[in-house]
């Protein structure tokens, strides 16, 4: 299995809805029921925080948040932004899941930054990075929030994940020995990409 850098994840995304007819709002359900799956097979958790940001990787978060109480698991799910500030496909799975105060649970699901980031972490979310290293089980969605997915080293700070659930394809920063204790045990999730994209 091939290791993708940033732009081409992004690629892949395009091509799938353009090329291939493949909903984007189908390719962030599959992602966010592997999210829920693989949480509820690996913790058996009685209880789950997700904590979501604005972006994709936030509406990914909502998604799991969403298949997880579907099971019967109490989930506490936390927006880092008002419902003002998200758009598209991530607003409509905010408005599908009840947020509120951070509540640390035993399992917490990191749902802030994707492979998107490039910028340094600063103040608050630095501090909540640095908060939930304090937790565990970590599951990262994706790519721990705060790691750069083209290098594998921290932007600033970053999620300490016991495990990552990447899409479609492992990331080239996932893979460097140095991303090693920010990604833990590293599982990619099948979210329908077509084989032409991802052989």
């Amino acid at each position: 299995m091939r290791a993708v850098t940033r732009h081409e994840i992004e690629e892949i995304d395009r091509r799938a809805s353009a090329e291939f007819g493949i909903p984007a709002t189908t390719l962030m359900e599959n992602a966010g029921r592997a999210v829920a799956r693989i949480v509820l097979q690996e913790f058996k958790p009685k209880a789950v925080t997700v904590v979501c940001g604005k972006g994709k990787n936030g509406g990914d978060g909502f998604v799991a948040a969403r298949h997880i109480a579907e099971a019967g698991v109490r989930v506490h799910v936390h927006a880092l932004a008002a419902e003002s500030e998200y758009s598209g496909i991530s607003l409509e799975n905010f408005r599908q899941v009840r947020t509120g105060p951070l509540v640390w649970s035993e399992v917490v699901v990191d749902a802030i930054f994707g492979t998107g980031l490039t910028r340094p972490v600063e103040g608050k979310v630095r501090d909540l990075i640095e908060e939930i290293n304090r937790h565990a089980p970590i599951v990262a969605v994706d790519i721990p929030s705060g790691l750069d997915a083209d290098t594998g080293r921290p932007l600033g700070a970053a999620v300490r994940a016991t495990l990552t659930v990447t899409m479609g394809l492992p990331k080239v920063g996932l893979l460097v020995p140095e991303a090693r204790p920010y990604v833990g045990r590293l599982i990619v999730a099948d979210i329908g990409y077509p084989r032409e994209l991802v052989g």
